[in-house]
C-alpha cells in the first residue's frame, strides 16, 4: 500500500461509509446465501423477505466486524511496518484513532444506542483478540499450539477433541446461515471469510486512495 501523507481520522468514517455502501450495493451478503444455497441445494433455509432482512442484517453485521480487523491488520503497511507492534507509539495511536472514528461512524449510520455500541464493543474484541494471537510470531504460535495438543489429549475420552481454531466469523455465519447443517455451513463460511478480507483491503485502498 502506497503511503498517504497523512492517516486522517475522518477516513476512517469514509471508510465506514465505503464499507456500509460496497455491503449494500453488491449484495454480498445475498449473494453469499444464494451461492450457498444453489450449492448445498439448501432452500429451506429462507423463509421470505423477513428471513433475507435478518440475514441481510445480521451476516451483514459480522462481515463488518471481520472487515474491521482485517483493516486493523493492513494498516502498519501505511507506515512501511507489516506488524503493529513494530510500530511508535504515535502511529499506534493514529491507528487506533482512525478506527474508532470508523466505528464511530458505524454506529450513526446504524443508529446504535448504549447497548448497541457496548455489544458491538464486545464483539469486536473478540474478534480482534482471535487476530492478535494469529499475528504473534511464529514459534509462540508453534509453542500454544503444542500446548494445546497436549491439552487435548489428556480429556476425557467423552469429549469431542477440539479442531484447529477458526476465527469467530466463521463459526458465527455458520450458525446464522444454517444451524442444522453446521459442517457444511462452516465450509461455506470460511470460504467467505477470505472473500470478506479481500474486499476489506480493497475498500481500504480506495479510502487511502481516492481517484486511483
Amino acid at each position: 500500500m502506497a503511503r498517504a501523507r497523512k492517516l486522517f481520522p475522518s477516513y476512517g468514517s469514509a471508510l465506514a461509509n465505503n464499507m456500509l455502501a460496497a455491503i449494500e450495493r453488491g449484495r454480498v451478503v445475498g449473494n453469499f446465501v444464494a451461492g450457498y444455497i444453489d450449492e448445498y441445494k439448501r432452500r429451506g433455509i429462507l423463509g421470505g423477505p423477513a428471513r433475507d432482512r435478518e440475514l441481510d442484517e445480521t451476516i451483514g453485521r459480522e462481515v463488518v466486524l471481520a472487515m474491521i480487523v482485517e483493516v486493523r491488520r493492513a494498516l502498519p503497511r501505511f507506515f512501511g511496518k507489516t506488524q503493529h507492534s513494530k510500530l511508535k507509539d504515535d502511529q499506534k495511536e493514529t491507528i487506533d484513532v482512525f478506527l474508532r472514528e470508523c466505528v464511530a461512524a458505524l454506529g450513526r449510520a446504524w443508529n446504535w444506542q448504549a447497548d448497541d455500541r457496548r455489544q458491538f464493543g464486545r464483539d469486536l474484541a473478540l474478534y480482534s483478540d482471535f487476530g492478535a494471537r494469529e499475528n504473534l510470531p511464529a514459534n509462540t504460535r508453534t509453542r500454544r499450539r503444542t500446548r494445546e495438543k497436549l491439552r487435548q489429549k489428556i480429556q476425557q475420552p467423552t469429549q469431542r477433541p477440539q479442531t484447529h481454531e477458526e476465527p469467530p466469523f466463521v463459526g458465527r455465519v455458520a450458525l446464522l446461515l444454517d444451524p442444522s447443517m453446521i459442517d457444511q455451513a462452516r465450509r461455506a463460511a470460511r470460504k467467505f471469510h477470505g472473500d470478506v478480507e479481500r474486499l476489506a483491503q480493497k475498500l481500504l485502498r480506495q479510502t487511502l486512495r481516492p481517484g486511483r
